[in-house]
Parts: C-alpha cells; sequence; structure tokens
C-alpha cells in the first residue's frame, strides 16, 4: 500500500497542501455557505468527493508537468452512484461550469452529466481508488422541499453549485496566498506611516477651510 501523501496543489516555493486537507477545508466552508437555505449536509458531500480525481496517478503526475486529466468526473460518480444528483452535477460542474444532463443514451466521449457518468461506468477514468484509505463520503439525505419538482430541483442544484465553487476556490486562495500573506504583515503604525507618506505631496487640500476641516476630520477618525 502506498502511503505517500496525494497533493492537490503546489506553490512555486514548494509547499504542498494534500487532496485530504484540500478536501476537508472545502467541505468545511460549502457547508456553511449552504446552511442558510438547508443544503449543509449536500454541500458537504460535495465538497469532499469534489477532487477526489485527484488520488490518481496521472493527477499527481499532472503536478509535476505532466498532460491534463480529468479530475471532476471521479467526484460526480461516486456522488451519482449514491443517488445523490444535485451534488453530481455541482461536482462534475465546478471547473468548467454546470454540464447539461443528457440522456441514456450518451456516450463517454460527451461532455453531458450522462455521458461523463459513463466513463466511470466503463472504466474509461484514470484510477483513483486511493481516495477511499483517506475519504469517507456521507450518506446523505435530499431535502424533502426539493422533490416537489423540476424547478425546485434546478434551483437548488445552481445554489449548490454556487456554495461549492467559492468554497473550492477560497480553500484554495488561502492555501496558495498563506507565504505572501505572511510576508506582508504590517503593524497599524506602520501603515498609517505609510498613508500619510502617501498623501503628504496633496494633503491637506488648499482652498475651502470647510473642505480642509472635514478632511482633517476623516483623519482624526
Amino acid at each position: 500500500m502506498d502511503h505517500t501523501p496525494c497533493l492537490a496543489h503546489i506553490t512555486d516555493d514548494g509547499r504542498t497542501q494534500t487532496v485530504l486537507t484540500h478536501l476537508l477545508g472545502t467541505a468545511s466552508l460549502a457547508r456553511t455557505f449552504a446552511q442558510p437555505f438547508g443544503g449543509e449536509s449536500q454541500a458537504e458531500l460535495a465538497g469532499l468527493s469534489h477532487d477526489i480525481g485527484k488520488y490518481s496517478a496521472a493527477f499527481q503526475r499532472r503536478l509535476h508537468g505532466g498532460p491534463r486529466t480529468d479530475h471532476a468526473t471521479a467526484g460526480a460518480a461516486e456522488c451519482w452512484q449514491r443517488r445523490q444528483p444535485f451534488a453530481a452535477f455541482a461536482v462534475a460542474g465546478h471547473h468548467g461550469g454546470l454540464p447539461d444532463g443528457g440522456g441514456q443514451g450518451d456516450g463517454p466521449e460527451l461532455a453531458t452529466l450522462c455521458g461523463r457518468i459513463k466513463r466511470k461506468e466503463r472504466n474509461l477514468l484514470e484510477p483513483y481508488d486511493r481516495w477511499q484509505q483517506e475519504v469517507q463520503l456521507p450518506q446523505v439525505d435530499i431535502p424533502s422541499f426539493v422533490q416537489h419538482g423540476m424547478p425546485e430541483g434546478m434551483f437548488f442544484t445552481r445554489m449548490l453549485y454556487s456554495c461549492l465553487v467559492d468554497a473550492d476556490f477560497l480553500d484554495t486562495e488561502t492555501f496558495m496566498e498563506a507565504q505572501s500573506r505572511a510576508q506582508n504583515q504590517f503593524s497599524a503604525e506602520h501603515l498609517w506611516d505609510m498613508l500619510h507618506h502617501y498623501i503628504s505631496g496633496w494633503f491637506p487640500p488648499k482652498g475651502d477651510i470647510k473642505v480642509k476641516r472635514g478632511c482633517d476630520t476623516i483623519l482624526q477618525v
């Protein structure tokens, strides 16, 4: 059994984020975003599954300059197998946008959700089984309010998708920019001095005394 951590991201300076860390962070954020409309369990599932395709050896090679590989279909297929179509749509589209649903006759060469699920069914995806060593996908129920009809389901899918995309972006951004943010931590006093230096050439303004007093008041606040 290979115990080498699978990575989700590598920064230019060599810092690494594991797939597991990224999945947990994304799932937590997505759950928080979806809580106000009752989609938290579905969002958590989407967050935990969205990048499990990165457990493939092909994606790990991609991080080091290898060819591009489809890593989103894997998570969508796992959600679909668990009878979670809304999460499957969100995961399938978290990079390229929500796909068309398509139909059962769609072949694996098509970019519809049904077509992409066929890639999993026909073993056309790069093997990604290592996810099962680290990740346990929760059993979730579809909210009752979504079961009323297609309009509700379509709207719920879009809300879920939005939560996942935002969570994925924010977790990735937090990791990728961690060092640059740490290197740019300035004290309030230093920032104040920088502001005064920046405005010294034109502030306080000449002319109307009322304008000058107003600007002085703003700085004092």
